[in-house]
């Protein structure tokens, strides 16, 4: 009898705690109705994760709010109900209502799914008490991919005790096997003016939402529907441009063309060949809702990369990562479909086929673009699934332009991340090499060793790029170099009053070398100082040391031009970026010192106000001043963004430029109107004029350039 007395409560125990770990989707043939106030009574009946810990401020503690989580499975999808309890709801932050918003202003709660449980993909969906929604695809444990959009939808809504929401997911929209009764998932919350987060599982700071190997499992996915068969998004558009002019500084311009009207139509479509893949194709393809390309000084001798933004590129881009981004990269999707100066190559038609075949993520990009010179071009990648969350990698990249040899690049690369007493561990390696008409085959090799966790973040990095190396679908900052970088970061949490954490830089370095003999460039950088306030606020000192060893002479400026030799010289740096719970944030940065062979100074500063929920606005103003015994220049760049929604599927966005290298404004006005989740109007003005002419006055009537754009968006699912 006291034997069975004292086993029952622990048995009892036992069987909670296996319980909480293994939280159900509860089925149901109930109508529901997506208007964040979960009163079907299966939302009653469900299972549900309530048990969140801290990862911030206190890592490990409970969370000082609580949070309810319930999923149901019906036959079109998966419905998840967010009950977030606050105690104060009227100091809840909501400022967006624009979708795709990294909601770093707002109070937020994101759901992380992994249907296929490989450790290696995911879905990350997010939304705020606004009902504004954000999704991503899980590209590492460090990074997501912000540009993958899904069809679904959410609601949400404030109430007396908190916040609610309702999100509904699409089967269609993910990747299962048909034999997975159970998902991999994780759940973050964010309480933005107590800069909290807590998490289901993953908690620690050297883990999180993205690191899958710590993500909990719901069970209960039986007898889910195979994938749509197909998805179309058949579009039309209208778009009537102004009379292009070519001006000169007294005020005179010569028309280079005339004002015209024309219709476009064409179609992506989304194909399921398997459960776990995806096969996108599109024709006659129309990339004018866009974000347009922010306008950027160069000081550097070196190429400028700009963010990829076309839809039909930027989903499923992270299994293409081959290479150091924004350095030396096999594949950059802006050589397919745009010209060196941004502007658009007609893309005829482009297939890609993204997903999972096996233990291989497989990718596939072919692409058709007319223009002068019509091109193919084609992108091969696999990885093959290697240890817990690694890979061995392959990737291959050709091209066909007419009148013009095939040129062709081809590598292998592995990626195997550790954790070594509960500390992460990575090591990259990878080597590729190029052929074209020339002969010879280039070579770039790489390898990489990080540890980045939350103490500490150390890297070092080596790297060689032989002369030539030059991928037809890549992008190389520099060839005929080695190059040696790294950092040695330490970030304590000392306990210090209003301070979360410290941050010293012993030293950021990147020393590059011709492969010929001699430095080609190099950066030694030192942060004595860093600080990161409870409040979100953040101030850093920094101290560099920069070379640079031009062979040729190259202009910075206007009018100013470094010549061939060898420079030294050292600068300070000191910057506040403000904390993003505020109404009004100030983000600012002070940099002087020497230049090349003179001297020089900058100033940045952006002020970002938001009047929640509807309004959002930001300015920005960047000063450049550089003077040596030769020359004196003056940069100026200045950016004003203006965000208002009314809903979170009807918004609008203002986006103005200007700088005195280009001595052009320009505009870019757009209104997006989500009529049902997947179906689209949106509406686009891009404007610019000349600010250099002799009278100062800026023809504001008469646009060098001006277009107006309207495009419709139907979704179809079979």
């Amino acid at each position: 009898m006291i034997c069975t007395r004292l086993l029952a409560p622990m048995l009892f125990c036992l069987v909670n705690v296996a319980f909480a770990q293994s939280p159900r989707v509860h089925a149901t043939r109930d109508h529901l109705t997506l208007d964040a106030r979960l009163t079907e009574p299966a939302w009653q009946r469900a299972d549900s994760i309530d048990d969140f810990r801290q990862s911030d401020p206190v890592e490990g503690a409970a969370a000082t709010e609580r949070t309810v989580v319930r999923f149901l499975s019906t036959g079109e999808g998966l419905w998840i109900g967010i009950h977030a309890y606050d105690r104060e709801p009227q100091r809840i932050l909501h400022a967006q209502l624009r979708r795709d918003t990294e909601f770093d202003t707002d109070d937020a709660l994101s759901v992380m799914l992994s249907p296929l449980q490989d450790k290696r993909t995911g879905f990350v969906f997010a939304v705020n008490p606004n009902g504004a929604i954000s999704d991503a695809e899980v590209t590492s444990f460090e990074n997501m991919n912000m540009n993958w959009d899904a069809v679904w939808d959410a609601r949400a809504q404030i109430t007396s005790d908190g916040w609610v929401a309702e999100l509904f997911i699409p089967w269609q929209t993910l990747r299962y096997r048909a034999g997975n009764t159970a998902w991999d998932l994780n759940l973050l919350r964010t309480i933005r003016r107590k800069n909290e987060e807590v998490l289901w599982k993953g908690w620690r700071r050297t883990e999180g939402i993205l690191f899958l190997e710590r993500a909990g499992a719901v069970e209960g996915f039986t007898d889910l529907p195979p994938r749509a068969t197909a998805e179309l998004r058949p579009y039309a558009s209208v778009t009537g441009t102004g009379t292009p002019r070519n001006y000169e500084a007294d005020g005179t311009f010569e028309t280079a063309g005339s004002a015209g009207l024309k219709g476009a139509f064409g179609v992506d479509a989304k194909f399921a060949p398997s459960r776990e893949l995806t096969l996108d194709l599109t024709t006659n393809a129309d990339f004018s809702q866009a974000e347009v390309d922010r306008q950027v000084i160069n000081f550097t001798r070196f190429p400028l990369f700009l963010p990829e933004r076309r839809p039909f590129f930027t989903e499923g881009a992270g299994i293409f990562d081959f290479g150091r981004k924004e350095e030396t990269q096999l594949f950059y999707s802006r050589r397919i479909g745009l010209a060196s100066d941004g502007t658009a190559i007609p893309l005829l038609a482009g297939a890609r086929l993204s997903g999972r075949i096996g233990p291989q993520q497989v990718g596939v990009i072919a692409a058709r673009t007319g223009g002068d010179n019509a091109t193919t071009d084609v992108v091969l990648r696999v990885r093959r699934d290697l240890l817990g969350r690694g890979y061995l990698g392959a990737m291959f990249t050709g091209r066909d332009e007419h009148a013009n040899d095939v040129s062709t690049a081809a590598g292998v690369d592995a990626n195997l991340p550790f954790i070594i007493k509960g500390q992460n561990l990575v090591f990259v390696a990878s080597t590729a090499w190029t052929h074209d008409s020339t002969g010879g085959a280039p070579n770039y090799s790489r390898i990489f060793v990080d540890f980045p966790n939350d103490i500490a973040d150390l890297s070092t990095r080596f790297e060689r790029v032989e002369e030539g190396f030059n991928p037809a679908l890549g992008f190389v900052q520099d060839d005929g170099i080695w190059r040696w970088a790294g950092q040695m970061r330490i970030t304590p949490r000392p306990n210090i009053p209003y301070v979360r954490q410290l941050e010293f830089n012993l030293l950021n370095y990147d020393y590059v070398q011709r492969l010929s003999g001699g430095l080609s460039h190099a950066s030694f950088a030192v942060t004595p100082f860093g600080v990161n306030f409870n409040s979100g606020d953040e101030v850093q000192l920094q101290f560099s040391r920069e070379g640079d060893v031009p062979l040729e002479s190259f202009e910075i400026f206007e009018g100013t031009v470094i010549q061939p030799g060898t420079y030294w010289f050292d600068r300070w740096e000191v910057s506040y970026e403000g904390s993003s719970r505020r109404a009004l944030q100030l983000n600012a940065q002070a940099s002087f010192g020497q230049y090349y062979d003179g001297e020089g100074e900058n100033y940045e500063v952006e002020l970002q106000g938001r009047v929640q929920p509807h309004l959002l606005l930001a300015v920005g103003y960047d000063l450049t001043e550089g003077r040596s015994a030769t020359s004196h220049f003056t940069a100026r760049a200045v950016t004003a963004r203006v965000d208002y929604a009314v809903t979170p599927r009807l918004n609008t966005t203002l986006f103005a430029q200007w700088n005195n290298e280009s001595n052009r404004a320009a505009l870019n006005a757009r209104v997006r109107w989500t009529r049902t989740p997947g179906s689209d109007l949106y509406v686009v003005l891009n404007s610019g004029w000349p600010t250099n002419l002799d009278s100062g006055s800026i023809p504001w009537g008469q646009p060098s350039r001006a277009g107006l754009v309207v495009k419709y968006v139907q979704y179809l699912r079979y």
